[in-house]
């Protein structure tokens, strides 16, 4: 129907989390409207990702690592000519690749409005970034931060841009399509090998520094002695597992410290899980924390960036 406006969300990649979060927009717009495209900057065109994303067309742009580094002229020139055949009414772009790219093709065709979503701390923090935005910035453009602590940094960085024109736009999670997935508590515990008696404290999250497992493994270590049987299970893979994983040898805790490695939708089994932790020293926003929330499970988790506000 030529009569609908043309919106595209514009995202760097598919991983689980960003397909959510680009749904949360789609469904925002009234179908009979409005035609949404969502277009992927990088992967290969996978007919389970097409499915699963809410969308009236799904693009693949399948741009390789190293056309998107740089000047990154051969994206900017493909989006230019994507945008002057549909003429966007609205480009939602979420992270800072995506934002670049549109921050261009905004120079030399008219869309009426440009959304440029960012999802971690400290994107504007570098100097070339503050140079281009300030450049290329126009009134019809707006940033948004994921928290009020990711948008507070965005504000601090950037340059020429009106504080108005730096908001929040938190990330928010479909309730009535995550709640059936999660397994009960007996299912999570079993396909986890929990015994009944265990009370455990649970982590979804990768490791790396800024999730800070280190020290969430002394605190287990701490508290140990006391909660005879308390079990610290952390699920998720990345670049400190061994490390970990020698820290846990020396603290004597192999029983006790179970590293699951990565599983997929891993948050299906929080509801298993007597209390949730995240132990980040840096969090843009945490979405964990809502899966977990979902899953009524408690958590204890730091008093940083986002966390406070999810």
């Amino acid at each position: 129907n030529f009569m609908r406006k043309n919106i595209l969300i514009l995202g760097h990649n598919y991983a689980t989390q960003f397909v959510d979060i680009f749904n949360q927009y789609s469904r925002l717009f009234d179908r009979e409207k409005y035609h949404v495209t969502v277009a992927y900057l990088t992967g290969k065109d996978e007919e389970a990702v097409r499915e699963r994303t809410l969308a009236d067309e799904v693009l693949f742009l399948g741009a390789s690592k190293k056309s998107i580094r740089g000047l990154k002229i051969g994206q900017i020139q493909r989006m230019l000519t994507l945008c002057k055949k549909r003429q966007f009414e609205i480009v939602i772009c979420h992270r800072y690749k995506p934002s670049y790219l549109m921050m261009w093709v905004a120079q030399f065709v008219q869309i009426p409005a440009l959304i440029f979503v960012m999802h971690e701390l400290n994107t504007m923090a570098s100097v070339n970034r503050r140079l281009l935005i300030a450049a290329l910035y126009r009134k019809n453009m707006l940033f948004a931060g994921v928290s009020n602590a990711v948008r507070d940094d965005i504000r601090k960085h950037i340059w020429r841009v009106p504080t108005e024109n730096v908001v929040t736009l938190y990330n928010v999670i479909d309730v009535p399509l995550t709640e059936p997935q999660l397994l009960s508590r007996d299912e999570a515990r079993t396909a986890l090998n929990i015994r009944e008696t265990d009370f455990v404290f649970g982590q979804l999250a990768r490791l790396v520094p800024n999730k800070d497992q280190k020290n969430l493994i002394n605190a287990f270590a701490a508290i140990k002695p006391d909660c005879p049987d308390a079990k610290l299970m952390i699920i998720g893979n990345g670049v400190l597992e061994d490390a970990l994983k020698q820290q846990v040898v020396e603290l004597k805790l192999e029983q006790d410290v179970i590293f699951t490695g990565y599983v997929t939708a891993g948050f299906r089994y929080v509801r298993g899980f007597d209390c949730f932790v995240l132990s980040s020293t840096q969090e843009a926003f945490g979405r964990v924390l809502l899966e977990a929330m979902i899953g009524k499970c408690p958590i204890i988790a730091t008093k940083t960036n986002g966390i406070p506000e999810v």
